[in-house]
């Protein structure tokens, strides 16, 4: 019991840690033996590289920073954030997926409850990434051309590029999400 009298509810929920892991690669299910065996050999593995990346990409960065010190700060930074964000995920992505970490398996009973399922969260996915863009264009254009924020919510134009987003991206992670839905054979 804890000092309001209310049980705690600690012992049955998961780690962060875990659901960290399991938001980050896309695990549905149980997390047992075998997917943190497969996750620990995939995280291990997308270390290295990047170890092996950032020491090479330092050294170099550190040769021409003397002589363009600028030129070498963006274009390290461009780098760095080609290879953290499509180098480094689209591993992840590929050996979850051959490891089958992500697959989701359902009876064909529940398979279009799970559906159901995948549509909705396609939809809160792409309205997410909708308004997080929307404000996030907003953000961008007041720091690097110093203009109103209002200016740019208001502009009918922004608004319609964040819901064509947001509708691609929804469509997408719907699509991603149906694919990773298996029936179960008996």
């Amino acid at each position: 019991m804890d000092y309001f009298g209310r049980k705690r509810l600690m012992k049955n929920k998961e780690p962060l840690r875990i659901k960290i892991i399991r938001r980050f690669y896309g695990i549905t299910g149980d997390y047992d033996e075998y997917k943190e065996k497969e996750v620990n050999r995939i995280g291990n593995n997308a270390f290295m590289g990047l170890w092996w990346y950032f020491l090479i990409a330092n050294f170099i960065a550190c040769l021409f920073a003397f002589k363009y010190p600028v030129q070498t700060l963006w274009v390290y930074i461009g780098i760095n954030t080609f290879v953290s964000v499509f180098v480094v995920c689209t591993y992840l992505i590929i050996a979850s997926q051959k490891s089958k970490l992500n697959d989701v398996e359902v009876e064909k009973t529940d398979f279009q409850t799970a559906k159901k399922k995948v549509l909705r969260s396609g939809i809160l996915a792409g309205v997410q990434f909708g308004l997080g863009m929307y404000f996030l264009g907003a953000l961008i254009n007041w720091f690097s051309e110093n203009e109103n924020i209002i200016s740019y919510i208001q502009t009918p134009r922004n608004l319609i590029t964040s819901i064509v987003q947001a509708i691609f991206f929804g469509g997408i992670m719907y699509v991603v999400g149906r694919f990773r839905i298996k029936k179960e054979t008996n």
